[in-house]
């Protein structure tokens, strides 16, 4: 088991590194860009958050939010569950994403895949650091990007008291409990496919089934959530 949850956490990490980079600072693609990507509401509302609209801020986090959450439930498992709040995973990773979403407001495309990758590649920096501290003894790595600054203190008032309603509001239960009534594996391949974005075959590989398979079970997966929740971030991936 410890093996395995190395592996996730280690190339998958790595490589999402590189490519939210890559996609943060490509600016070429504007001339792919099509109507419909305009009409994106993440892409709305991030770029009406970094104009100081505390309004969009709030949509954003709380839109985002509970796949956080999914997503640090399902890395720290039973076990480092009694020891970490998956709560604090999830702020930590906007503590330190907030600060950056200027680089994401101007980019050309749809912003709902990158800040996703973005926030969950954050976050399985800060439960990589966790994992290690338990194995070795001490952390990885600051934080993804190298900043030492990367606690609550490095974004505004505002955004930190989005922050912390959003996590204290118990709305987000509706998206995190349909998560939860999937199945074990079917949460699995939504954690690995739809939030962190890892590519269909290497998810197949880390769960050891045929691509087919991965791929069916997370198209039925994804239309159960959507179908759950209309107009859900589901509905955006």
């Amino acid at each position: 088991m410890l093996d395995r949850l190395c592996a996730l956490v280690q190339d998958p990490v790595r490589r999402n590194e590189l490519d939210v980079r890559r996609g943060l600072a490509n600016r070429s693609q504007e001339k792919n860009m099509t109507p419909d990507d305009s009409q994106d509401p993440t892409t709305l509302h991030v770029q009406r958050a970094m104009t100081g609209d505390v309004k969009a801020l709030t949509w954003v986090v709380t839109r985002f939010s509970p796949l956080l959450l999914a997503q640090a439930r399902y890395r720290l498992g039973v076990r480092l569950r009694r020891l970490y709040d998956p709560d604090d995973l999830v702020a930590e990773a906007w503590a330190v994403c907030l600060p950056k979403l200027e680089g994401l407001a101007d980019r050309p495309g749809r912003h709902t895949p990158v800040l996703l990758r973005f926030l969950s590649t954050t976050l399985l920096y800060r439960f990589n650091n966790i994992l290690h501290k338990h194995i070795v003894g001490k952390p990885l790595v600051a934080d993804p990007d190298g900043d030492q600054e990367s606690g609550i203190d490095g974004i505004s008032e505002d955004a930190t008291g989005v922050v912390t309603r959003v996590l204290r509001d118990e709305a987000r239960g509706a998206v995190l409990a349909a998560i939860e009534e999937l199945s074990p594996r079917d949460q699995e391949v939504v954690v690995l496919r739809a939030i962190e974005q890892n590519p269909n075959q290497e998810v197949a590989l880390l769960l050891g089934e045929t691509p087919n398979t991965v791929a069916v079970r997370y198209k039925r997966a994804l239309e159960r959530l959507r179908h759950r929740l209309p107009d859900s971030i589901f509905h955006d991936l």
